[in-house]
């Protein structure tokens, strides 16, 4: 891997890694460097990240949803019809003619269902890019055209995520939790969606991340961390996607984040502080995840081995291999 002008310009500026970097760090150390160095991500959000993002935002940020949102009365296209839209999509974004549409792009139709393979059995390429111009591809491609920088929610998708909102907000224990419809004070903190930076002793990198809900009780020292999840799992195995996803790493991030930025100058041994995973699962199921003193203990010493595995990629400048294959003392 060259110490190319990408990685320079990557490193002119003292990076911040959020739970979602590290994460990509640990998983691939080359997928975060085409991610976060190449700069060479994702042009879409998968369904299930969509649904998620607009739960968080209907209960934790309603009034800001249609400035985030565009729901199209439509369904959709999913799988291969999605990947080959938004790739004719990608490429009218490179032309200065907004009165181009998806019949104009029969040449990158083409050439994206031999790269993934679909259609190649018929026998003409009329025939194979008919199979694309769908209606609903098309109107997908003009809803792509007029929404900016908003992201795409099927009125069905919406209609769900409303359903789980009430479901999350019929439960008084989350709502407790969240202080839902409750105004700060110069000593009572409830704060939605803060992002939040801190610095790190001994490492030339800080941490960063997006809060979902802080509850902040100064008269009672008590500090609420509280992360808002969907899982596709039943939610008795919501345990498993801690370790599974990491959630963990997440959850030590945040609660440092937290103390970093709203606890500067007190004494944290005379607080108590309380770290909470709001989960519902695909049944409308609701349950919260409090994480015990004694976990988050754990995971917090745990969190120093991730620390220098970080360390280690972003001080070296090598993203070639993970750590532990990387150090050289990897063995079957």
């Amino acid at each position: 891997m060259e110490f190319n002008a990408q990685m320079d310009k990557f490193y002119e500026t003292k990076f911040s890694f959020s739970y979602s970097g590290i994460n990509k760090l640990l998983f691939s150390p080359i997928v975060f460097y085409n991610h976060y160095i190449l700069k060479e991500r994702e042009d879409t959000i998968a369904a299930h990240l969509v649904a998620g993002r607009a739960i968080h935002c209907l209960i934790l940020e309603g009034d800001t949803f249609s400035d985030q949102f565009l729901i199209t009365p439509d369904k959709l296209p999913t799988a291969n019809n999605k990947m080959v839209t938004d790739q004719c999509f990608k490429t009218y974004l490179e032309q200065s003619d907004e009165t181009l549409t998806l019949d104009d792009f029969e040449q990158v139709i083409l050439d994206t269902l031999v790269s993934i393979d679909l259609h190649q059995k018929l026998k003409t390429d009329e025939k194979r890019v008919e199979k694309m111009l769908t209606e609903s591809n098309k109107k997908y491609f003009e809803y792509l055209k007029s929404k900016g920088d908003k992201t795409l929610i099927s009125q069905e998708m919406y209609d769900t995520s409303v359903e789980a909102v009430e479901y999350l907000k019929a439960n008084d224990r989350v709502m407790s939790l969240l202080q839902f419809g409750e105004s700060s004070t110069d000593t009572f903190k409830v704060l939605n969606e803060e992002f939040l930076y801190m610095e790190l002793d001994n490492y030339d990198f800080g941490l960063k991340g997006v809060l979902d809900n802080v509850v902040i009780d100064y008269d009672n020292k008590m500090l609420f961390v509280n992360d808002l999840k969907t899982t596709s799992k039943p939610i008795q195995d919501f345990a498993d996607s801690v370790d599974y996803y990491n959630y963990w790493i997440q959850a030590t991030i945040y609660k440092k984040l937290a103390i970093a930025n709203y606890l500067k100058g007190f004494d944290i041994k005379e607080w108590n502080i309380f770290v909470t995973f709001i989960v519902i699962d695909k049944f409308n199921m609701v349950y919260p995840f409090q994480v015990s003193n004694e976990t988050l203990n754990k995971w917090e010493n745990d969190f120093k081995a991730v620390l220098e595995e970080v360390d280690y990629h972003y001080s070296n400048r090598d993203y070639k291999l993970p750590y532990q294959l990387a150090s050289g003392n990897f063995k079957l």
